[in-house]
């Protein structure tokens, strides 16, 4: 890809520090994390960087991350924006989703491999970067939703899992 529309050199040493606090806050929440350590179970590579220039690149193994900077080799998902600009505000944005989603449509990022991977990635980056996080709901839902009712027709359809 390249840029339309590059960057200067400062918003490009902006967008390479806000990838490398992104990287040094996962690898400390895998650390500190238990709930982070659950959702990294597998071996693969996210790279993100944008045409101008910049690159940064995640490794994720069962439990582990580790934060590298510079283009991946063969990465599993990379996102790369037009622009480091682009870049810095959608990753800070707490409606990141739908500005990536958007950039897609209009041609200003591109993507290569799993896009779903990109929403899970997403979920990591909000326990460094808590901005438009999800609460928990303020109202506890009714008993149905909590504890399933074996009593019920369909109890035998309902698939349950030992705890992990």
């Amino acid at each position: 890809m390249c840029s339309h529309n590059p960057s200067g050199w400062m918003v490009r040493s902006i967008f390479r520090l806000v990838l490398v606090t992104l990287g040094t806050g996962m690898e400390l929440a895998c650390r500190l994390s238990e709930t982070f350590r659950r959702q990294v179970t597998r071996d693969l590579m996210v790279q993100i960087g944008s045409a101008d220039g910049v690159f940064h690149h995640y490794v994720f193994a069962p439990r582990a991350v580790t934060s590298r900077i510079g283009p991946a080799i063969a990465p599993t998902l990379s996102l790369c924006f037009d622009n480091a600009r682009q870049g810095c505000i959608t990753l800070a944005s707490p409606h990141a989703v739908g500005r990536i989603v958007r950039a897609l449509l209009e041609g200003t990022a591109e993507y290569q491999g799993n896009a779903v991977l990109l929403l899970w990635f997403y979920g990591l980056t909000r326990f460094v970067l808590p901005l438009g996080r999800t609460g928990r709901l303020r109202i506890v839902p009714p008993d149905a939703y909590v504890a399933p009712n074996l009593g019920s027709k369909v109890a035998g359809r309902i698939v349950r899992e030992p705890p992990a």
